[in-house]
Order: structure tokens, then C-alpha cells, then sequence
């Protein structure tokens, strides 16, 4: 959870720090060019600039982060978490940015980030991705600690019951390696956790009752095949993300369980008309075998509680409108549908058409990075829920 909280970013144009075309003509300029007959330059030296005037764009004055990340900067980022499955809370990120100004999509990444919520939730992790042999490998990795407290909503506990997970530790991660044609790419990926479960119920089906009161330890190895023709990863205005994934626990992986995971992801962007743009997601998240109930995957909508709608088989789609009503503020509507399916073990009961939408806005940090920040405001079943935004809503769901 703690990695997922940490923001992601993008890259776009290169070239940064360059004073803009409309300047001030010099009232005297032989002042600065005249010298004594001893070599002295007469006038004061020109003022250097400030450290803050790196934050504004020199085009439009705007507060504007792009000369700092160009330079490999970092963003403070406060993590205001507003989800209700944990009861809200708040942390901070430390974001370590560095694009590579002649290759929009290639950015190296370094996030530090740590959490509390209001449920007693709390954690700490780091996350890194970049690029390495001349932009032909992408890697990502992440290491976590921490404990998650959440309400899962089995068929045993339709009203939900309170399970908590102490992870001593979290490592994901992986390896794409980039075809001549870099928008496709394929590699490996791992993920290996040790944790200890919990549940606040006297009552656990006999089936159940391995996930929770002793050690888990679970070691996965997968493949991906992945897509990517955005234009940036963290704001996309046009493209295609897409991927498909398997990860297997296996005993000689160092799992408990033998169990699987398979994903599959599309994600697109274009424009519509004038300043109107669109989005478009389907995820698809499935599971099998023996595993944990409470990795089953969830519905994935903003608006829905996280953990809410579980199950063997989850789908999740959005449609998303944007209006981009200045070149630095836009606004945006969406729309979800999304359904979970028990499958063959029943754990969870079929969940049914779950709707959800809402309304945000964003204003754009990074100009030349392409990089945007604001906030979402969704209804679903349960009601009202706002999020802040860095970046693109799904931006972890993708590359």
C-alpha cells in the first residue's frame, strides 16, 4: 500500500531554465560595455537568480516544477489519504525525479514514502524505476514494511469484518526489455512478501483458517507483455498502455502456497474535439488456487472502497472526459462499471453491476514534463469519497 501511495512521473519536452521572449529593453547599455582605461567594467553586476524562481515557468509566470525535475530535483509530497477503508490519514513522500529530456517516456524515479491512518494503519517503503542500456531495459522495483488494517466482506461476514496484515517485509518488482519497435516490451517480474494475519472474528471456515494467526511467507515469479504509446507516463493526453501478466507462487519460489495471479490492462487516450479529451480503462484481475482470501483480487473505481467487492475474478472500466479550459487548468468527468465473481471457491458472493463516477480538476505542475496535480470527488455505493491526484488517476495501474 505504502508504494502505491507514492506518485509517479512523467517526462516530456527537453530544455529548461530559459528566460522567456518578452524582456525589458536595457535603458542603458553602454553602461555594462564601457570600460576605463585600466580595464575596470563600470555598472553593478547582473542579479543571479533566486532559488524560488526555478518554480516559476518563465513563459507564463505560473507556479512550475519543470526547470527543478529537468535538473533531477525532487517534490516534497504530502500524503493526504482520504480513502474510508482506512479511515482516512496522511504521511509524506519524498519524490526524486529525473527526466531524460530527448525521450519523453524514459524518467528515473526514486520515491521515498511513509504513512499513518486513522485505523492504526502505518508503513514505510521505496520505490525505484529508470531505464538502463541506452533506454532498451526499463526496471522497477519496490521494498516495504508496515502494517494494513481493512474490511474484507466474505460470504461468511457479508457485513464486513476487520482482518489486519503485518508485513515484516514486501519486495515487487521488474524487468522489461524493449523490442527494436520500443513500444512493445517483455520481461520478468517477482514478488516475494513475508507477513502474519489477523482477523477480529471468533468465527473462520475451516477452509479459511491457514490465511490468518501463523507466518506466511509467498514467492512469485511471472511474465509481461506489455504495450506503450503514451505520450508521457504520468498525464497522457493520447496513446495506448496495455499489458498482460501471469505470476506464479511456487514452493521452489520460497511460497507456502501455490497459487496464481493473471492481469490484463488496457488503457487509452485521444482527443475528442478542440480542448476536449478522453480516457479509457479495463482492467481484468483474476486468481486461482490455493491463495490467501485476502489477496482475492477488487473492483478498482473511484468512488468504491478499496477491498470492498472481491472475488476470483475482478472488472473494472472507466470512461474519463476532460476539458482543458487553460493551458494549465483543466476539468474532468467519469464514469465506472465494475463486477467481481465468486468462482469456483465461493469465498466471496457475486457482487453484481457496481457503478460509480464523479468529477475533478488539475492543474498542470510540470509544463514541459506534462505533469499534472489536483483532485477527484466520486460517489458510488457507498457514498461520497475524494482523493487527491498526482498525476493521472490510474497512473499505477500502468507501466
Amino acid at each position: 500500500m505504502v508504494l502505491g501511495l507514492a506518485a509517479q512521473a512523467g517526462a516530456a519536452q527537453a530544455g529548461s531554465g530559459q528566460a522567456g521572449s518578452n524582456q525589458t529593453p536595457d535603458p542603458a547599455p553602454a553602461a555594462r560595455t564601457t570600460a576605463s582605461q585600466d580595464g575596470a567594467t563600470a555598472g553593478p553586476p547582473a542579479d543571479k537568480p533566486g532559488f524560488f524562481s526555478q518554480f516559476i515557468d518563465p513563459d507564463d509566470r505560473h507556479v512550475d516544477f519543470s526547470a527543478f525535475l529537468a535538473r533531477g530535483g525532487f517534490i516534497p509530497v504530502p500524503i493526504i489519504i482520504t480513502e474510508p477503508a482506512v479511515d482516512g490519514g496522511g504521511g509524506v513522500a519524498l519524490a526524486f525525479l529525473k527526466a531524460n529530456p530527448e525521450h519523453p517516456r524514459q524518467v528515473t524515479r526514486h520515491v521515498i514514502a511513509a504513512f499513518r491512518t486513522g485505523n492504526g494503519s502505518e508503513g514505510l517503503g521505496y520505490f525505484q524505476s529508470g531505464y538502463a542500456f541506452d533506454g532498451r531495459l526499463n526496471y522497477r522495483f519496490g521494498v516495504a514494511h508496515g502494517e494494513i488494517t481493512l474490511d474484507t466482506f466474505p460470504a461468511f461476514a457479508p457485513n464486513g469484518v476487520e482482518y489486519t496484515s503485518q508485513y515484516d517485509y514486501g519486495i515487487v518488482g521488474s524487468a522489461l526489455w524493449h523490442f527494436p519497435d520500443d513500444r512493445f516490451s517483455l520481461g520478468p517480474t517477482f514478488d516475494f512478501r513475508k507477513l502474519k494475519s489477523t482477523i477480529n472474528t471468533s468465527f473462520v471456515p475451516e477452509d479459511l483458517a491457514d490465511d490468518f494467526g501463523r507466518t506466511l511467507q509467498t514467492g512469485a515469479l511471472g511474465l509481461g507483455l506489455h504495450f506503450d504509446s503514451r505520450d508521457n507516463a504520468l498525464t497522457p493526453t493520447r496513446g495506448v498502455n496495455t499489458s498482460i501478466k501471469g505470476t506464479f507462487n511456487r514452493e521452489a519460489f520460497g511460497s507456502d502456497r501455490d497459487y496464481e495471479i493473471y492481469t490484463a490492462d488496457l488503457f487509452v487516450f485521444g482527443k475528442i474535439t478542440g480542448p476536449f479529451r478522453y480516457g479509457a480503462k479495463v482492467q481484468v484481475d483474476a486468481i486461482r488456487d490455493d491463495f490467501p482470501f485476502f489477496y482475492a483480487p477488487a473492483v478498482n473505481l473511484r468512488g468504491v472502497q478499496a477491498a470492498e467487492y472481491q472475488g476470483m475474478t475482478a472488472v473494472s472500466t472507466e470512461v474519463e472526459a476532460t476539458w482543458q479550459v487553460s493551458p494549465r487548468w483543466s476539468l474532468l468527468a467519469f464514469g465506472g462499471y465494475g463486477s467481481a465473481d465468486s468462482g469456483d471457491r465461493h469465498i466471496f458472493a457475486d457482487t453484481g453491476d457496481i457503478w460509480a463516477g464523479g468529477v475533478g480538476f488539475r492543474y498542470r505542475l510540470a509544463r514541459r514534463l506534462g505533469m499534472d496535480a489536483g483532485a477527484d470527488f466520486a460517489w458510488g455505493p457507498g457514498g461520497f469519497v475524494w482523493y487527491l491526484a498526482f498525476g493521472h488517476a490510474w497512473a499505477f495501474g500502468m507501466d
